[in-house]
């Protein structure tokens, strides 16, 4: 006050009206990057579909929310599925007189010899699915009411 004016609050007031701007610009930014509320999702690619027995089934490869691939049967464009595992045990759904056998297998087989309950085996080539899904798998009908048992190691 040497000169004889009032001190100024200058800094102060822009301060207080540049905050509300900051505010906002940082809600703003915020709603852009934050993430989908929705989360991650299921890859699914479709190996193989048909008709048994007057039922529609498709055999998905699927890549799950954790990462892991897995494989499914559908029936009639379900949503949840019927039978399906995430490890290399073979499986089967029967239509009547016919058994859609499907699997995982090890990784860069190119055919795969699956044991059926009734004692025969039967020999699948493998498909790989898109959409970065992890593969080889396997899908085939088969005769019979039988039991995908195992994979034959021979």
């Amino acid at each position: 006050m040497a000169d004889g004016k009032p001190p100024s609050n200058l800094g102060c007031v822009l301060a207080l009206i540049a905050f509300p701007f900051v505010v906002l610009i940082g809600i703003i930014i915020g709603l852009v990057l934050r993430d989908n509320d929705e989360g991650p999702t299921e890859a699914h690619d479709t190996l193989e579909s048909g008709e048994l027995d007057e039922t529609s089934w498709q055999v998905d490869a699927v890549l799950d929310v954790d990462g892991q691939t897995c494989i499914f049967l559908y029936e009639d464009g379900a949503d949840d599925p019927l039978n399906g595992t995430c490890d290399l045990q073979p499986q089967d759904v029967t239509y009547s007189d016919q058994t859609v056998v499907f699997g995982r297998a090890q990784p860069n087989q190119t055919e795969v010899t699956v044991e059926l309950s009734n004692g025969d085996t039967v020999d699948v080539e493998t498909v790989t699915a898109g959409e970065g899904i992890g593969g080889p798998f396997y899908v085939t009908v088969v005769d019979g009411d039988v039991n995908a048992e195992s994979l034959s190691s021979g």
